[in-house]
């Protein structure tokens, strides 16, 4: 019995590591037409393709994010007392990054909006129109045009504008990730994460790559840093597990995949790793709940086939 454990766990672990899985980001700023930081206003995100919704509320300077979010096209919607509602389309399913800048048009009773005093009122110095024009483009040759390329090309000029854009640093890197070229995504990744180091998402893709590197320290660094910043995170808490159990640490492993789970309940590949952990404890049964609840939120997955096989070893072994 202990011999057919290890084969399945083998079989288990190959399918586990060949599967990458990338989050992705939503950041933005949102103003006032007069110039004025549109804060404690609430913005809406929500995607019919995936199930999801979810809201953030802008903080002093207006900015929000919503980090570690499924790619997908997304429906982002701001409504409120004294301006005109707003809507746009976000598709991240490629660049899974996109960085927005939103102004809201008042409405005819522009009285009812009365813009806080204090450091939220002040003007911060903006990103040059012509850097932001190369980001958008860039986001729009990726997401529209499925043009990496193009998409790197506008991505490297923004930066040449303005040395500062962190969100063109990560957009490239997360870009590069995709591509499987991680000499050149690290760099960009890290850069993102110099330039704004309280942003949680390049610190994920970082220990994403690492984890596909096998550089399980690094990737151990990455993502718990990352978590500090912004521990609800279903995909960072997804991946520190995914270290954890390369690294044979799987009672570490084990409450963060099941973390993931709770923060994200139609989120699959933990449910694998969570199987696998069963099996180290010698509970075959507990095993195959957790196959089985991969097999119905994604049946037709990558790990689908290496899953139900899984499952039908299992039973015949306990028939034995």
């Amino acid at each position: 019995m202990v011999r057919f454990h290890r084969f399945v766990l083998t079989i288990a672990v190959l399918a586990l590591i060949a599967v990458p899985a990338w989050a992705a980001f939503i950041r933005g700023q949102v103003r006032y037409e007069d110039g004025r930081f549109a804060d404690r206003i609430v913005i809406r995100l929500r995607s019919d393709k995936i199930a999801f919704q979810d809201e953030r509320t802008a903080d002093s300077q207006g900015k929000f994010d919503f980090d570690g979010i499924p790619p997908s096209t997304y429906h982002l919607t701001i409504e409120g007392q004294g301006i005109r509602p707003y809507e746009s389309v976000i598709d991240i399913t490629v660049s899974k990054m996109s960085y927005e800048q939103i102004t809201l048009k008042f409405s005819k009773d522009r009285n009812a909006v009365v813009p806080p005093e204090g450091p939220g009122a002040t003007v911060g110095a903006d990103i040059p129109p012509a850097a932001r024009k190369e980001y958008d483009e860039g986001q729009k040759a990726a997401n529209e045009k499925k043009d990496a390329d193009a998409a790197i090309k506008h991505y490297r000029k923004a930066i040449q504008l303005y040395s500062k854009y962190s969100e063109a640093y990560l957009a490239m890197g997360l870009l590069y990730l995709d591509l499987g070229k991680f000499d050149d995504a690290q760099p960009a990744l890290q850069a993102a994460n110099d330039i704004t180091p309280t942003a949680p998402g390049g610190y994920f893709a970082l220990g994403t790559m690492f984890n596909a590197q096998k550089k399980y320290d690094e990737a151990e660094k990455a993502l718990t840093k990352g978590l500090e910043l912004k521990a609800d995170v279903a995909q960072g808490q997804y991946e520190l597990a995914k270290t954890y159990w390369a690294t044979g640490k799987w009672q570490d492993a084990e409450p963060h995949a099941q973390k993931a789970v709770a923060i994200e309940p139609t989120m699959a590949p933990p449910h694998v790793l969570l199987g696998n952990i069963a099996l180290r404890k010698q509970d075959p049964l507990g095993a195959v709940k957790e196959f089985q609840e991969y097999l119905r939120l994604d049946p037709k997955g990558p790990m689908a086939s290496g899953v139900s096989q899984m499952i039908q070893k299992i039973e015949a072994g306990q028939k034995k």
